[in-house]
């Protein structure tokens, strides 16, 4: 299997715009066959389908997309294959890298309220005033690309970006609350993910053990770690630094406390521990983060 990084897609021809946290690709005609087994993209990715109607595999799963649907990739998802059904088939193709999903202001309790419907749900069909609110941001991220760089392009490009994403949460929440009234029961290993994913947003990233988060469930870790994967793609252990992450930010973002006082409310055992999470998590210190640098 073969990983995608935003930094790999900067040599190649059929993105249309990139830089280091945000790409757009706008033709589907160009992107090139897959020629291994499956490739992992390390970003999140939303498809928007303009017109026609397409399929693409998806953590295993084949999904159609047509007209006035949207498909919603989480970071690392596995695609072994798209293919056009119908020779109109036109689609939008925006990625957010995991960095900047982990670091970015929307990232609130609000999307572990959507995640699970998410990952379970990756195609939601959007009604035809958001196609066109959608589409305006879409033509007015083109606009920026195509106008003179200042110091502040990247950044409007992520505040687009944002505004987007909180869009797309509204349409989710939405559907979300429309198909979940008609859904009669789940299996249990869906319900296990589902309380495994309350109690990430319950702890907000200070549980950071897949065997404490296993006692609280009544399950062994082995078996917690093999229903997430199963059903997200993903390790419980990716799962629960990313809520760690996120918290962390919040904190060094939009609060007042030391960094001392935040590592001990995350429960560090120690500010050099904490440290080195940070770094490994956001590429810098605590220190640097907050600062911007």
């Amino acid at each position: 299997m073969k990983k995608i990084s935003i930094e790999y897609l900067k040599n190649e021809d059929y993105v249309d715009y990139i830089d280091g946290d945000l790409f757009l690709i706008e033709d589907v005609n160009k992107l090139p066959t897959i020629k291994v087994g499956a490739i992992e993209v390390d970003s999140i990715i939303v498809i928007f389908c303009l017109n026609g109607e397409g399929q693409v595999t998806m953590n295993g799963e084949n999904y159609r997309v047509h007209r006035n649907q949207l498909l919603l990739g989480m970071p690392r998802a596995i695609y072994a294959h798209y293919r056009q059904l119908t020779p109109d088939f036109q689609v939008k193709i925006i990625g957010i890298s995991t960095r900047s999903f982990n670091s970015s202001i929307f990232m609130t309790k609000n999307i572990w309220r959507n995640f699970y419907f998410l990952i379970n749900n990756p195609v939601i069909d959007v009604e035809e005033d958001d196609v066109l609110l959608l589409s305006h941001y879409y033509e007015l991220a083109n606009v920026k690309i195509h106008s003179a760089r200042s110091p502040f392009h990247q950044a409007i490009m992520m505040s687009l970006l944002h505004c987007v994403i909180f869009e797309l949460l509204a349409i989710t929440d939405r559907v979300e609350k429309i198909e979940l009234s008609e859904q009669d029961h789940m299996t249990q290993s869906h319900v296990l993910f589902k309380h495994f994913v309350e109690l990430l947003a319950e702890n907000e990233g200070r549980v950071r053990s897949v065997a404490e988060y296993a006692d609280m469930l009544y399950v062994t870790p082995k078996y917690l770690s093999s229903i997430v994967k199963q059903i997200s793609g993903r390790t419980a252990l990716d799962l629960i630094h990313e809520t760690t992450t996120h918290s962390i930010v919040r904190q060094l973002k939009y609060t007042d406390k030391s960094i001392k006082e935040i590592a001990a409310e995350m429960k560090f055992p120690s500010l050099s521990f904490f440290g080195k999470f940070v770094k490994s998590q956001l590429g810098v210190s605590p220190k640097k983060f907050r600062k911007g640098d």
